[in-house]
């Protein structure tokens, strides 16, 4: 898998010092062992996995010399022909406060560096991008945070609690005294295990269960928002997304393997803003997992958000994903 790179060293050899080849093979055999660590078919919970693997690909190369990263720097040549070459790229982001994935870098011979920042996102499959989608069409959501952020994770809460919580505790029969709404939505959108311990217990009972799983989903079928509602969630979206897409300089879509500069296509995007929203609605769905809603703007582009719990179905984390 790896013999092309190697075989780009032994040239580089011929070019450079001895340490910058034993760098250059340091940081390629570091790329391999991620790779073993996580080869195992794409799901929903290894993407994360997948894209940190791509990320370190892509710094190797960008930062090592390979073909792979030329071709890289090419297209970002380009694409902005009046921006010099950025010498670096840095590692950066990584968590749910930071809404992008690394930074370039600009050595200055005079004054600070300058970084950008830079949101990659990759498809496995060598294809054509694009140009008419916005770039973070292939990829993960370009936002994921708090439901409590948006009106629409509150009523969620607020609906939930009132029409479920009887029923789970009978069923589980919990121990605990029910909490008050605002004691209990505290772990609602907390972004891990729970810590109260009416949630704790609920936890250790349910956690992984079908009932709850069921519970979720016959919750989402029924859960609704009117048109003032949604007119709220219109608002809050346009205002988030376009505050977490300003956070991003540059985008980076990459289609194919990343180690083998003919396998992939490459394309660059400079910082983008969201058209205004015209129009939003609930999508029909039919596992019911989450609550998805599709907006439409005034462009013609169509993007979607999901609604759902993170951590364990109606335990914690109830959280918003754009994309």
């Amino acid at each position: 898998m790896y013999k092309k790179p190697f075989k780009e060293i032994l040239t580089t050899i011929n070019k450079a010092t001895m340490s910058k080849a034993v760098e250059i093979i340091a940081t390629v055999a570091t790329v391999a062992t991620v790779a073993t660590a996580v080869a195992k078919d794409e799901t929903p919970h290894t993407r994360s996995d997948t894209e940190s693997l791509n990320l370190t690909k892509i710094h190797a190369h960008l930062n090592n010399g390979t073909s792979c990263g030329s071709k890289i720097r090419e297209a970002f040549a380009n694409a902005f022909p009046s921006s010099p070459q950025f010498s670096s790229s840095v590692i950066s982001g990584g968590n749910r406060s930071i809404h992008h994935d690394f930074k370039i870098k600009w050595k200055m011979v005079e004054g600070d560096d300058i970084l950008k920042t830079v949101e990659f996102k990759g498809s496995k499959y060598k294809k054509a991008v694009d140009t008419t989608k916005p770039p973070w069409v292939d990829g993960v959501q370009f936002y994921n945070g708090s439901g409590k952020n948006f009106s629409v994770g509150r009523e969620y809460a607020r609906q939930f609690y009132d029409t479920m919580m009887d029923e789970i505790i009978q069923h589980f029969s919990i121990s605990t005294e029910k909490p008050t709404f605002e004691v209990w939505d505290k772990d609602a959108f907390r972004q891990g295990k729970p810590k109260t311990a009416f949630v704790v217990e609920l936890r250790s009972k349910g956690y992984k269960s079908e009932y709850l799983s069921d519970c979720r989903k016959k919750f989402n079928k029924q859960f609704v928002l009117d048109e003032g509602q949604l007119e709220v969630l219109k608002t809050e979206v346009y205002n988030i997304a376009n505050d977490a897409l300003s956070s991003k300089d540059y985008w980076l879509q990459i289609h194919g393997k990343i180690d083998e500069p003919d396998d992939f296509e490459v394309k660059w995007t400079g910082k983008m803003g969201m058209s205004p929203i015209v129009s939003v609605a609930k999508e029909e769905a039919k596992s019911d997992c989450d609550v998805n809603f599709r907006f439409v703007c005034d462009d013609g582009s169509v993007f979607y958000a999901k609604l759902r719990w993170g951590y364990g179905q109606c335990i914690t984390n109830i959280r918003l994903d754009i994309k």
